[in-house]
């Protein structure tokens, strides 16, 4: 996780279109742990930062899951994004945001409280939708019905150490591919398959 004032530095080096890119691909991260609480009570969550073509979001689930689990989540997102749902922010002191997390037994975010309480943080932001809370600096679009629910997909699940520390927890990631609009992504997936149908060849 950036250090505190790191992520608002490289934030303010974005173009508008970059940075409206990111907000959307952050606020469907958060669509997409949204539906993951609601299908699958008693996860425990990870990061769940945008990254290039996407994002991705880290989980320990009460029991394993497979890729055959991810159009169920995906069609669920589309739900959330339907019920057109704000996108809340909040300050609160540290004392407060770890108490919450710890009535709703969320270890990996009371972890992450206690880091940065140790680097002298008195307060933390949080962002809510729906029924999912999360311990994030944003930014965010305003509300679900700014995002396209043609233009994401769920794209695949990979174990991944909590912290990137072989020593910790492994979670489930799933990565997700999300872009501003469905002619984007259908592109990328074209131009992927491509490539790796030109790295088969190669192969052969």
């Amino acid at each position: 996780m950036p250090e505190i004032g790191e992520k608002k530095a490289k934030l303010e080096l974005l173009s508008e279109q970059e940075l409206k890119l990111y907000k959307l691909r952050h606020s469907i991260a958060h669509v997409a742990a949204t539906a993951v609480i609601r299908l699958f009570p008693g996860v425990k969550l990870g990061f769940g930062p945008p990254v290039e073509n996407g994002f991705y979001y880290d989980f320990e689930f009460p029991k394993e899951i497979t890729v055959e689990d991810l159009p169920r989540i995906e069609k669920e997102m589309r739900k959330i994004i339907g019920q057109k749902v704000d996108f809340v922010r909040e300050d609160m002191t540290v004392e407060n945001a770890r108490e919450m997390m710890v009535k709703d037994n969320q270890t990996f975010k009371v972890d992450l409280i206690d880091e940065l309480t140790g680097k002298g943080l008195k307060e933390v932001s949080i962002y809510k939708c729906a029924e999912f809370t999360d311990i994030c600096e944003g930014p965010h679009v305003a509300n679900t019905k700014e995002l396209p629910a043609d233009a994401f997909k769920l794209d695949s699940i990979a174990g991944a150490y909590w912290r990137g520390n072989e020593k910790n927890q492994m979670l489930t990631r799933i990565y997700g591919l999300a872009f501003a609009n469905k002619n984007d992504l259908a592109e990328y997936l074209k131009l992927r398959e491509e490539a790796a149908r030109r790295d088969h060849r190669k192969l052969g």
